[in-house]
């Protein structure tokens, strides 16, 4: 309630901007890396936005404003299958979720810059959260950085920040959920001809939900990833990583999780055929327990059309063998953007997955996906997992045994429509079949799930 009488003259002042300015400009996802240094010539400046950008602060200093507005309708019929926590208010599937962040980029002398972004989330008409993110925040410095040259082709960032690595597919802003997630810590970035490195050391932030009252966690997360292009549009990323944490659950244990992550992603640029491969090792240790654990993803596709491609995606994750053999074969897929998209919060750890899908994308303007997605438990010994390793199933209270594997057949339409470089549109329908494991663990309600966003940026 706060939150909408605070922040709704900026909804107008957004909606101004959105009714004037339509340029091309070009903005970074990661709105950190925008470059608008074409607009220090102001004969370049023909729109209202264009005026936020490059603006001279005296003789040396350049500042420049951005931000985004987000308003997205999703509805749920049997969220999480149905098992839900007993104190929900309601059972009514419709939520309104609010979404503004405005940030500020100060240029200083010897290329010295400092970036700050301030974030606003609301919910509205459910008061349930139906994520394990959280999907309120009334008003946070969502990034705080200072970034120094220390050499031609490095540099080092600190502060409050966010991290986005390959295909997210183990670090991620998590777009999908109603705040993203943010870090604070050190990063040196080197860039030079065909690599380019990142190296860090971070406490993820623990989000709240009120004005100002986010704070750095005691969990570490380190390591660093690189990028070689090799050839014209082929490329290979390695990587590293650590992670810390005393807050972790696997098997109804709950303690301290030393975890390292070794990984090697290959992909290709856009083309005729498409492949887009990554595998990763991890080891450490959990209570005792030595951690022994793997990942193996994919995604191909090929053009049949201009414009139409037939692909085929997947994973192998296996899961624990035993709970007597010393060891934990459950794989952290750390801070993962959800992998089956916001139709059902589940992870990919411990299932085999083989999703065949058709897409339609011009590079320009859309972006269409079906897909079909069947998911299997790999291990009978052990459940499934929520996008932030949070137990799915088995639940404490109910049927812990099962020998299905079958979790769930997901079918999901994706649309997303760019008609501005400002301005996009996304439609998501997705609908989940429970498998037996679901069904005999606890209830398994099939999951129908519909989403219509809008997203301005400037």
């Amino acid at each position: 309630m706060y939150s909408e009488f605070i922040f709704l003259p900026l909804r107008f002042f957004l909606f101004f901007l959105l009714s004037f300015s339509l340029s091309a400009q070009q903005i970074a996802r990661m709105r950190a890396e925008d470059d608008f240094s074409a607009m220090r010539n102001d004969s370049l400046k023909k729109e209202l936005t264009d005026h936020l950008k490059e603006i001279r602060v005296g003789e040396k200093l350049r500042l420049s404003f951005g931000g985004e507005w987000r308003e997205q309708y999703q509805s749920y019929t049997y969220f999480n299958f149905g098992e839900v926590p007993a104190d929900f208010v309601t059972v009514s599937p419709h939520q309104l979720m609010h979404r503004i962040l405005l940030h500020a980029n100060l240029e200083l002398p010897h290329h010295i810059r400092v970036f700050a972004q301030i974030n606003n989330t609301a919910r509205f008409w459910n008061p349930n959260p139906l994520n394990g993110m959280l999907d309120e925040n009334l008003l946070s410095l969502h990034q705080a950085f200072v970034e120094i040259p220390l050499a031609s082709n490095l540099k080092i960032r600190a502060g409050k920040q966010e991290y986005a690595f390959g295909s997210e597919r183990l670090i991620a802003s998590k777009e999908g959920p109603n705040t993203r997630i943010t870090f604070y810590g050190a990063t040196l970035k080197y860039k030079k001809n065909n690599w380019q490195w990142d190296t860090f050391i971070s406490n993820p932030i623990k989000m709240n939900p009120g004005v100002f009252d986010d704070v750095r966690s005691k969990e570490i997360l380190g390591g660093f990833y690189g990028n070689y292009r090799f050839k014209k549009r082929h490329f290979l990323e390695p990587y590293y990583f650590y992670f810390e944490s005393d807050q972790r659950e696997y098997l109804f244990k709950t303690g301290l999780e030393k975890r390292h992550t070794v990984g090697l992603r290959t992909y290709s640029g856009p083309g005729d055929f498409n492949y887009d491969i990554e595998l990763a090792q991890q080891s450490g240790e959990f209570k005792g327990l030595a951690i022994d654990a793997f990942m193996g993803v994919w995604d191909l596709n090929v053009a049949v059309k201009k414009a139409l491609f037939l692909g085929f995606s997947g994973n192998i994750v296996p899961g624990d063998r035993s709970k007597e053999d010393g060891q934990l074969n459950t794989f952290n897929t750390l801070f993962a953007r959800p992998p089956f998209g916001q139709t059902v919060a589940l992870n990919i750890t411990n299932t085999v997955n083989l999703s065949p899908y058709i897409r339609y994308q011009d590079y320009k303007k859309w972006m269409v996906t079906a897909r079909a997605s069947f998911v299997n438990r790999e291990s009978l010994a052990e459940g499934v997992y929520t996008p932030n390793m949070s137990p799915l199933r088995p639940l404490k209270t109910k049927n812990q045994v099962s020998a299905a594997s079958s979790v769930c057949d997901i079918y999901a339409l994706d649309a997303q429509y760019f008609p501005t470089k400002h301005l996009s549109f996304q439609l998501e329908i997705g609908y989940c079949a429970a498998g037996a494991y679901l069904k005999e663990t606890g209830i398994g309600q099939n999951v129908h799930y519909y989403a219509l966003r809008n997203v301005y940026r400037f």
